[in-house]
């Protein structure tokens, strides 16, 4: 019980510090550059979580970027076309990925481990071509000049007295629209962690286990096993049309599988065993990916010496080599931290507790011989 609160706290208390870190970050990180990879980083937690929570089952989706795309041409092609505000596009977009989600994987409900990933991967793909392949959507080129979170967020404060207060505090449209996300970020951390952490969420963990002895004991699998798609898709959808609203362009090549790949690749660095784990992998591996670009817009500014220019010139240079760098990573935590990354401090207890056992071990046979 005593390792078990001890977690919990350490678990809340990067909470608390990562929550006052992103909501302190536009004071001291001003510049739209920085407040860019600080969104891509909301957009990873989120799909990365979420995904987590489809895979609480004991099944791994390929598609669940494209699930992300789905919420994100929605939300746009209803802003777009219909002229809908940002408050109606974004949820119905998120409304338009489950309902996709549910639907297409009800034939795969029953399948397990690499079937089901077969199964959603031909899903994610065919998802994917078919929005390139329609006009409304853009094509392969993709969808454009989508309504801005920006205007729509500026457009609640037209008064004076209200514009003079966000001038005072320093907000803009840009800083309007990362307190948006981030409060959508919030939300959806707080709805999948209620989720697992429900009832729910430990049957999930059961048919994980073992799917025999779970309907053994009468758990619907099929049902169940939906209910994660369905609340993760959810989440999928609602950040990818906020999304949608903050960039204002999209690319269907955004939500390919390699994009899937990445969110894996950030649950298991990360460690997939806790909720905090995604997380964490998510927002160490996006700021490697967004290094390159910080650094040339750092580099654009006045009184930056000519070494650094230099330094970020040779960054982005190789910064096609990312992805290798991150193979390497997640080679070297498969292999030293099976865990992912959030179980070092419980590997580093341990270690401490049995350097302790073996010295308390040493001491008694001392004891012993001198009493001998």
């Amino acid at each position: 019980m005593k390792n078990t609160k001890k977690i919990s706290r350490t678990s809340a208390a990067v909470y608390i510090i990562l929550t006052l870190f992103f909501l302190l970050a536009p004071i001291f990180f001003k510049s739209r550059t920085w407040l860019n990879s600080f969104v891509m980083i909301f957009v990873s937690v989120v799909g990365t979580t979420s995904l987590r929570t489809i895979a609480l089952s004991g099944n791994m989706s390929f598609a669940h970027s494209a699930f992300i795309g789905v919420g994100a041409y929605t939300a746009g092609i209803l802003g777009k076309e219909l002229g809908l505000s940002i408050f109606l596009s974004i949820p119905l977009g998120a409304l338009a990925a489950m309902l996709l989600g549910l639907i297409t994987g009800w034939p795969f409900a029953r399948l397990r481990s690499i079937y089901f990933c077969m199964g959603s991967m031909f899903m994610g793909v065919a998802i994917i071509q078919f929005i390139s392949a329609m006009k409304i959507t853009g094509g392969a080129i993709g969808l454009q000049k989508i309504p801005s979170m920006s205007k729509a967020l500026t457009g609640l404060f037209k008064g004076e007295v209200a514009s003079a207060f966000l001038d005072k505090l320093g907000l803009g449209g840009v800083q309007l629209s990362y307190y948006f996300f981030l409060l959508i970020t919030l939300l959806c951390m707080v709805i999948l962690y209620r989720f697992e952490h429900s009832r729910i969420g430990w049957t999930l963990r059961a048919l994980s286990q073992s799917p025999e002895v779970a309907a053994s004991i009468g758990i619907n699998e099929r049902f169940y096993r939906q209910m994660s798609v369905g609340i993760g898709t959810f989440c999928a959808g609602i950040i990818g049309a906020t999304y949608a609203h903050y960039s204002t362009t999209l690319s269907p090549n955004g939500y390919s599988m390699g994009n899937t790949l990445w969110l894996i690749m950030y649950m298991m660095i990360g460690g997939q065993g806790n909720f905090i784990g995604p997380i964490i992998g998510a927002i160490l591996l996006e700021l490697i990916n967004q290094i390159p670009s910080l650094l040339t817009a750092m580099s654009g500014r006045p009184g930056v010496s000519v070494e650094f220019i230099a330094f970020s010139r040779f960054v982005g240079r190789y910064s096609a080599y990312t992805p290798f760098l991150t193979a390497v990573a997640l080679l070297i935590v498969a292999y030293i931290f099976p865990g992912g990354l959030v179980s070092i401090p419980s590997l580093i207890r341990e270690s401490s507790k049995r350097r302790k056992e073996r010295k308390a071990v040493v001491l008694a046979e001392g004891g012993e011989d001198d009493a001998a």
